[in-house]
């Protein structure tokens, strides 16, 4: 009996071939940041913020590219968590303000070390000159799908 695995592989290898391996990273991916205390997607926001400290939701979307309820909702769950505090800008009260907290800043480096780790692992069997071609061909079938 076929299964709809089999099916999906044959009437699109490349397809199934890319969503295999997009499973694997993002699973090795909320694997290493649920280690730092993270959600995925999390390390996004936790990086852009130490890059831009003081900014606003509405700025983060605009960088980030997520919807404003998504980062409003991570940003809820990461003051929560201790990574991320708002504070009422002193010049118009009406805006907030993010900042990494200390323990926000403490995983910066980890999460940075995360991303630099899997990659690594990721194209562990092919060359240098692989990879810049592996990146260059999914960036036209990212390019061809938009």
């Amino acid at each position: 009996m076929t299964t709809g695995r089999e099916i999906a592989a044959e009437a699109g290898p490349i397809g199934y071939a890319l969503a295999q391996a997009s499973r694997a990273h993002r699973l090795e991916m909320q694997r290493q940041m649920t280690q730092l205390g993270l959600h995925l997607g999390q390390e996004l926001l936790i990086v852009d913020l130490h890059q831009h400290p003081g900014t606003t939701q509405a700025d983060l979307v605009g960088r980030i590219g997520m919807e404003q309820p998504t980062i409003a909702k991570a940003i809820t769950r990461m003051e929560r968590a201790g990574f991320v505090e708002r504070v009422a800008d002193p010049g118009d009260r009406r805006v907030t303000r993010l900042h990494l907290t200390e323990q926000g800043e403490d995983v910066v480096q980890a999460v940075i070390s995360a991303w630099a780790d899997i990659e690594s692992r990721a194209v562990d069997g092919l060359t240098p000159a692989e990879a810049d071609h592996l990146t260059r061909l999914l960036n036209t079938v990212r390019d061809s799908l938009a």
